[in-house]
């Protein structure tokens, strides 16, 4: 990306996408863990699953697993210990190594501290992809590859359940996509209507629920989020 004498040159997708990078704002993961400031209820509950997540295992087959932005391994975790063969991933080396200590002696959890979009994946597919709060911090032109990744790991009939920033609670300000970048955000929130623009081309939206806050010693929901189940639409399997 950087020319002879340091300019910027765009000479390719990425070298474009590296540039748009740069015109918003991102939260020092590492430092978001470390420090432990943030009282984020999955960082204080940092064991308990999400409610969601129990809820569709508990009613789907389930094999194999991804999960984006897995932090400390709290989902993974719980699916591992189910007998589902997770590959978890989180940018954040503080994350992983908090989540590799917590998963000790669980063969089937594969944690790697590492950007989602540069995993290799080695052409294996899986049942189900899980985000748990990544999507809202993505930028706009990193979340049409984070789309094309869904559709080409996810098996046939596959799953991707997400929970994000919902736009009608009082948390992540909702920006139109050029607002993104004038602003310099760090997360936005999400209509309904809007999940639905991104997705619906290539999955089949199961359903879009408002989360509630609700805690117990299994489990935890959190509010201002949307819990989304959506499938992989008939002929969208890359």
């Amino acid at each position: 990306m950087e020319g002879n004498m340091g300019k910027i040159e765009i000479n390719n997708y990425e070298d474009l996408f590296q540039v748009l990078d740069r015109l918003n704002e991102s939260i020092d993961w590492n430092t978001f863990y470390a420090d432990r400031v943030m009282k984020a209820p999955f960082l204080v509950n940092n064991t308990l699953p999400d409610k969601m997540i129990t809820e569709f295992v508990k009613t789907h087959c389930v094999k194999d697993a991804v999960e984006f932005g897995c932090g400390e391994g709290r989902n993974a975790i719980y699916l591992a210990k189910r007998g589902i063969d997770v590959l978890a991933v989180d940018s954040s080396e503080v994350a992983i190594r908090n989540a590799k200590d917590k998963a000790e002696g669980l063969v089937n959890a594969r944690f790697i501290c590492s950007n989602f979009l540069t995993v290799d994946f080695e052409g294996r597919k899986y049942d189900l992809v899980i985000d748990s709060g990544m999507f809202h911090h993505l930028p706009p032109h990193r979340r049409l590859q984070y789309r094309e990744l869904l559709k080409a790991i996810l098996k046939e009939n596959g799953y991707f359940v997400l929970l994000c920033f919902s736009a009608d609670e009082d948390g992540a300000e909702e920006l139109d996509d050029l607002e993104f970048y004038t602003k310099r955000n760090t997360g936005v929130s999400f209509s309904e209507q809007r999940l639905r623009d991104f997705f619906g081309s290539d999955f089949e939206i199961v359903s879009i629920k408002k989360r509630g806050q609700e805690m117990t010693e299994e489990y935890i929901d959190i509010p201002l989020l949307y819990g989304c189940v959506m499938k992989l639409a008939e002929g969208h399997v890359k």
